[in-house]
């Protein structure tokens, strides 16, 4: 918890009111203010020293400098948002909720997706509210509280109260309401704690502080992060999400042995706490509550390439020629600001003709190359736009609290101008901004990518009345969200942006990737695991910019491993301030590329099945191991590999040295084969592989039925393979039936006995078996 001032600690329930209608109830507790000692370890209160429980026996026990005994009340209120979800919101209790039915900060949609009725019992003791799998206990003095599950009979969380100096202060109060509101929970000995959003850290946070408020994180090694998020997931078997915009302080154990201290900058905690023994079954409730993307277009998981920055139409179309003369599978090319006329961190809808033409007709001509268009936007405008003006005058930019218009704050500006954020709080700024998109949409443009975001100052005054202590966090969010409609309702289709800025609830409007990464390996690294911590906290599709976006010269060799980790990512894009191309590293890696290219377009139908189940389930496409082993404690530590879907285990090589490379790595409980060599791995254990430049490992599990399609010498794009055969790969003892979805999203059955195979669906398939015999063999 930060020392701030006026902060009053939870001490004693007082008196304990039903609501049928919420289906829970609410505690009036008594706090009383508390200060920190005056070594900053502890907290102390004005009542009497052993009311605190203060050792005063202690023989160098100094002078106590309490605070004046000062109380106020404050209101605890459960309410069950499902039978294995709870809401708990602790606040001043003559101060309204700032978010009465959930849904008003715009992170949860759905917030009570099942009626589940509530027991209330009390006594001297405590106070017990049960629901669904899932019983509160209010202890009544001192104040504490409890969350257990009553299926696996496991405390969840509790809080750390009851622990103390060796004066008796306490340092770390159960809760706390003031200028911020906290929660102390007690760490379990064996408990880790992962998520917080996109961090480029350490998958597990113990031991971390995170300040979660989206900034503009400048790469991947500041400590900044675009996309934190205030959830997290326990082994302890809970997932937890603070309902706020607000800035967040997670203190995983980093300031305080064995406390997970969780504080909110604003003047209440409204915390949903997901009972989820398997993190698999915490995220499929967690994104019932806050919603699910759809699945984008086939083309979407096809590679993407692009630069900062193509200048021109011919650059494009030279850029297009040359994947298909060197056919390279490619479906969708990207276009940073440079078709803007005004193009410095501004985004006003004006087309440069004098370096692209006709926008109808250069999307025409790109897609004669089997090739679709992605454009670049921000939400900011530049005073020399022509529709800054426009913007202006309709009210459709963000003011401060002088009603003046606010400008963009913690990204620098190229010439001191200061640019001005759209207000999408407000119907008619939101439909201004949408509209704009409309003719770039009839025109065939496939996909925005929605960049920055990060930029709203703190003194802001919103259309719609949103503090600004939670505004600017919220921004992205509802940046995306609006560009995210805007596509779908214009298109008719499953909308697709490529987001780099993000808060809670921003998986809902897929795709976001890793910003801008450092062309090191260092930087590959914190890539994953920020893309592993995505996976937690905001599960979904991600992806990140192979080479990396800035930094030193991307050597060929780095290039080449950064192109393996991207062809086994949920979506595959090429980008940064110099060329990306596949042939602008030589020609040894070229061809070892496009080799990793064209794999990825063979795994196009198992892609598009773990697509379809993220968005039914909930659950990210690319996975940490510790999503899939939950029971398995030391793959849970692991941050240097992933799954793609259920079935594929990518083991990336941080490395740009050319020859071979010693790589260790970790392979979960089963049995595995590599998908390109062959060669067989039991787990769970440690192996170590000399891996050339030409291959990772890519281990698929025993029991898959992985389905594959087949690809000619000359493919363009993935609308070339809707119709191509398909071939289902089995590993090891396979289900007799399986249900899979074809690239229409149709569902048809397959049945497989022995060696043969048949199936429902229209499109041609072959069944090869790969036998543990054959695959030593």
């Amino acid at each position: 918890m930060s020392a701030l001032t006026d902060q009053y600690m939870l001490r004693e329930v007082e008196e304990v009111t039903t609501d049928p209608e919420s289906a829970g109830a609410t505690a009036r507790v008594r706090a009383v203010l508390c200060r920190p000692g005056d070594d900053g370890f502890g907290y102390l209160t004005g009542e009497t020293l052993a009311e605190q429980g203060i050792e005063t026996t202690m023989p160098n026990l100094p002078d106590l400098a309490t605070p004046p005994l000062r109380t106020r009340d404050v209101a605890v209120q459960v309410r069950w948002a499902g039978p294995e979800a709870v809401r708990i919101t602790i606040g001043p209790a003559d101060v309204p909720r700032l978010a009465p039915e959930g849904t008003e900060h715009g992170i949860v949609v759905e917030p009570r997706y099942v009626e589940t009725r509530t027991t209330v019992e009390q006594d001297e003791h405590n106070v017990v509210l049960t629901g669904g799998r899932l019983r509160v206990v209010l202890g009544r003095r001192p104040f504490s509280l409890t969350v257990q599950d009553i299926t696996t009979g496991a405390t969840l969380l509790t809080t750390a109260g009851k622990l103390r100096q060796v004066a008796g202060l306490p340092i770390s109060p159960a809760a706390t309401v003031g200028e911020s509101a906290a929660i102390n929970l007690e760490l379990g000995p064996d408990e880790e704690v992962l998520g917080f959003g996109e961090q480029f850290g350490r998958l597990v946070k113990n031991g971390q502080r995170l300040r979660l408020r989206v900034e503009d994180a400048l790469g991947t090694g500041t400590g900044m992060a675009y996309k934190p998020a205030p959830v997290w997931y326990s082994t302890a078997g809970y997932l937890a999400l603070v309902n706020t915009g607000a800035t967040v302080n997670a203190d995983v154990g980093h300031s305080r042995n064995g406390v997970l201290g969780i504080e909110a900058e604003c003047g209440e905690l409204d915390l949903y706490v997901v009972a989820g023994p398997e993190p698999k079954q915490a995220l499929t409730t967690y994104t019932r509550l806050t919603g699910r993307g759809p699945v984008p277009p086939v083309w979407a998981f096809g590679y993407w390439l692009g630069r900062c920055r193509y200048h021109s139409a011919a650059e494009m179309a030279e850029v297009g020629r040359a994947l298909r003369e060197r056919d390279v599978p490619c479906d969708v090319l990207h276009l940073d600001p440079d078709w803007l006329v005004v193009d410095r961190l501004n985004c006003d809808f004006i087309w440069n003709t004098d370096r692209f033409g006709d926008r109808a007709e250069f999307v025409a001509a790109l897609d004669q190359l089997g090739l679709r268009l992605s454009v670049w936007e921000l939400p900011y405008l530049d005073p020399a736009s022509p529709r800054y003006a426009e913007a202006a005058e309709r009210g459709h930019l963000v003011t401060d609290s002088d009603g003046e218009i606010a400008t963009i704050a913690g990204t620098p500006v190229p010439d001191g101008r200061p640019r001005a954020l759209v207000d999408f709080t407000s119907p008619e700024a939101r439909r201004w901004w949408q509209d704009m998109h409309a003719p770039f949409l009839d025109d065939g443009v496939a996909v925005f990518k929605t960049d920055f975001g990060e930029g709203l100052p703190d003194d802001v005054r919103l259309a719609d009345g949103t503090g600004a202590e939670h505004a600017h966090n919220l921004y992205p969010l509802r940046y995306n969200g609006a560009v995210s409609e805007a596509i779908a309702e214009r298109t008719g289709r499953a909308p697709l942006v490529w987001g780099r800025s993000g808060w809670a609830g921003s998986h809902r409007y897929p795709a976001q990737w890793g910003g801008d990464a450092e062309s090191t390996v260092s930087g590959m690294r914190a890539t994953l695991r920020g893309g592993l911590s995505h996976a937690m906290s905001m599960p979904g599709l991600w992806g990140h910019d192979i080479g990396g976006f800035f930094g030193p010269e991307l050597t060929p060799e780095l290039y080449v491993r950064w192109t393996q980790f991207g062809a086994l990512s949920p979506l595959m894009r090429a980008h940064g301030l110099r060329p990306r191309e596949p042939w602008a590293f030589g020609e040894d890696a070229f061809e070892i590329a496009r080799e990793w290219i064209r794999l990825r377009y063979s795994l196009l139908p198992y892609l598009w099945q773990t697509a379809h189940e993220s968005a039914e389930r909930g659950w990210p496409v690319l996975r940490p191991l510790a999503l899939e082993f939950p029971a398995d404690d030391l793959a849970t530590t692991r941050d240097d590999a992933f799954l793609l879907g259920s079935d594929l285990l990518v083991v990336p090589v941080f490395d740009d040295a050319g020859k071979p490379v010693r790589r260790r790595f970790y392979v979960p409980e089963g049995g595995w084969t590599d998908l390109v060599t062959g060669k067989r791995y039991e787990g769970p254990g440690l192996h170590e592989e000399s891996v050339p430049l030409e291959r990772i490992p890519v281990l698929v599990r025993d029991g898959a039925l992985l389905p594959r399609v087949e690809l000619g010498e000359h493919v363009r794009r993935t609308d070339e393979l809707l119709d191509a055969p398909w071939t289902l790969h089995a590993y090891g003892e396979v289900p007799t039936t399986a249900t899979l979805l074809d690239f229409n999203s149709r569902p048809f059955t397959v049945s497989v006995n022995g060696d043969q195979l048949t199936t429902s669906s229209s499109t041609p398939m072959s069944l090869v078996r790969h036998t543990p015999q054959e695959a030593r063999s």
